[in-house]
Formats: structure tokens, C-alpha cells, sequence
């Protein structure tokens, strides 16, 4: 455009204010920032980063030990549990530890080969120790002794149970009564079989048929016999009869005797046990008073 004198405006130059040029530019500054906190925290320098790994790298370590003094038996654990670690909620920070000084101090074997030898015995040497402990009862220790009450009950119910059972019946023949017994020698010699043993008159047993009375037998009437007609046939039936009585006398004169030598020892056994039943009853009647009092004055047992 010219002015009214017909010259020519210089050109105008643009002022410093802002404008749009500016603008940009700073935006583009303030965008890039958080990029470049993005691909820091991404990508840290390579001195944080060695940092975390080796803490890494010593918790690692710190829990690999930790299961390994685990794995060790009760019997070889040292008392690691009495050193503790200060914390006061600032100063708590992890600590670099040699993992062979931690089992040395702890007197913990390193390798794992000799452990096994340690934990691992031989057969034999087990079945010797298991005997010889079998053979020498040592106390229970406070580890291993568990107090089981069921099983104490159990066994205390079996044992009233066992004393509340009747006992077995007792054969009488194995029973034996002090009694002051002394029969002649003579009497005992007419008493026993000739040639057998000796009479016993506290053990011996009769049948059953030997304590029956016994029927009065009746002599056959004698029958008169001339002497023309004693032939030889009369003499020998008349000594088979005679030897037949006096086998039949003998056995019934040693039957005889055994019982009256085997009651006379039972009559004084009857009285030794008389004496002996009327103590216990003045024992059985003492107890039934005590009980009677105690009923009494604390109640039924």
C-alpha cells in the first residue's frame, strides 16, 4: 500500500513477545521430560542395577542357608536362635555373610558329603546301637518323651479290669495244708502194694468203686466130702480156691488200711482247716466293720 505521499511503509519486524513458534518449543520441552524420567526408571544406570542384583544375590544366599541349617537334624542344630538382629525401624539394612564363615562359626560341616557320612550310619552299627540301648534303658528325654493320657487310662482300665476278673480255678490236689501228720512206718508198709511204691496218704486218690460200700459177701455153705472120693481133680480145685481167698483177703486188708491211714491224715487236715477258716473269718468280720464305718461316715465305695 503507499501513503497519501505516495511512498512506500517500511516492513514491520516481529516483536519478541510470544508467539507461536515459542510456544511450541516449550511444549516440546515439557513433553519430553517425562520421557526421559520413563526410560530412567526402565533403564537404570548400570551402578543401581549391579546394586540390586548383589542384594539379590545375598538374600539368595541368606535363605539357601537358612534351609540348609533347617535341614540339618535337631540333635546337630548349634543355637543360632539366640543371636538376634537390632531393628529399630531406620537402621535395619541386610548384610553381606559368607555363607562357609556362617557354617564354620555355627559348627555346621560345609560340604554336603560329609554330612551324609555323619547322618547316614552303617546297618551294623545301627542294630549295635538299637541293642545296646534295648539292653541299658536310658531316661527319656524332655524331647522325645510325649505324655499320652488316653494311653495311661487305657492301660490303668485294663489292669482293674485284669484284678476284677475271678480268678482261674485251683486244682485241689496242687494245694498243700501244714498239717503236723507222722504215721508209724509200719502202718504206711502194710498200706502199700509189696513191691510198689510206698503209700502217700496226703496225695493219694481213690476210684470212685474203692469209696462205694461194699456188699456182704456170704460164705458158701460147706459141703461134706468123704474121703473115698478126695481124688486128686478135689485137691487141686481146693488149692486154686484157697490161693483165690487169700489174693481176695490181701487186697481187701490193703484197701483197708490205705483208707484208714488216709482218713486219719484227712480228719486232721479238716481240723488244721477248721482253725485256719475260723481266723479267716474273724479277719473277713474285722474288714466288714472298718468298711461299715467308712460307709458311714464318707458314703458307699
Amino acid at each position: 500500500m503507499s501513503d497519501a505521499g505516495g511512498g512506500k511503509k517500511p516492513p514491520v519486524e516481529p516483536q519478541a513477545g510470544p508467539g507461536p513458534g515459542r510456544a511450541a518449543g516449550e511444549r516440546g520441552l515439557s513433553g519430553s521430560f517425562p520421557l526421559v524420567l520413563k526410560k530412567l526408571m526402565e533403564n537404570p544406570p548400570r551402578e543401581t542395577r549391579l546394586d540390586k542384583e548383589k542384594g539379590k544375590e545375598k538374600l539368595e544366599e541368606d535363605e539357601s542357608a537358612a534351609a540348609s541349617t533347617m535341614a540339618v537334624s535337631a540333635s546337630l542344630m548349634p543355637p543360632i536362635w539366640d543371636k538376634t538382629i537390632p531393628y529399630d525401624g531406620e537402621s535395619f539394612h541386610l548384610e553381606y555373610m559368607d555363607l562357609d564363615e556362617f557354617l564354620l562359626e555355627n559348627g555346621i560341616p560345609a560340604s554336603p558329603t560329609h554330612l551324609a557320612q555323619n547322618l547316614l550310619l552303617p546297618v551294623a552299627e545301627l542294630e549295635g546301637k538299637e541293642s545296646a540301648s534295648s539292653s541299658t534303658a536310658s531316661p527319656p528325654s524332655s524331647s522325645t518323651a510325649i505324655f499320652q493320657p488316653s494311653e495311661t487310662v487305657s492301660s490303668t482300665e485294663s489292669s482293674l479290669e485284669k484284678e476284677r476278673e475271678t480268678p482261674s480255678p485251683i486244682d485241689p490236689s496242687c494245694v498243700e495244708v501244714d498239717v503236723n501228720f507222722n504215721p508209724d512206718p509200719a502202718d504206711l508198709v502194710l498200706s502199700s502194694v509189696p513191691g510198689g511204691e510206698l503209700f502217700n496218704p496226703r496225695k493219694h486218690r481213690f476210684a470212685e468203686e474203692d469209696l462205694k460200700p461194699q456188699p456182704m459177701i456170704k460164705k458158701a455153705k460147706k459141703v461134706f466130702v468123704p474121703d473115698e472120693q478126695k481124688d486128686e481133680k478135689y485137691w487141686t480145685r481146693r488149692k486154686k480156691n484157697n490161693v483165690a481167698a487169700k489174693r481176695s483177703r490181701d487186697a481187701r486188708r490193703l484197701k483197708e488200711n490205705q483208707i484208714t491211714i488216709r482218713a486219719a491224715f484227712l480228719e486232721k487236715e479238716n481240723t488244721a482247716l477248721r482253725t485256719e477258716v475260723a481266723e479267716l473269718r474273724k479277719e473277713v468280720g474285722k474288714c466288714k466293720t472298718i468298711v461299715s464305718k467308712y460307709e458311714t461316715k464318707y458314703g458307699p465305695l
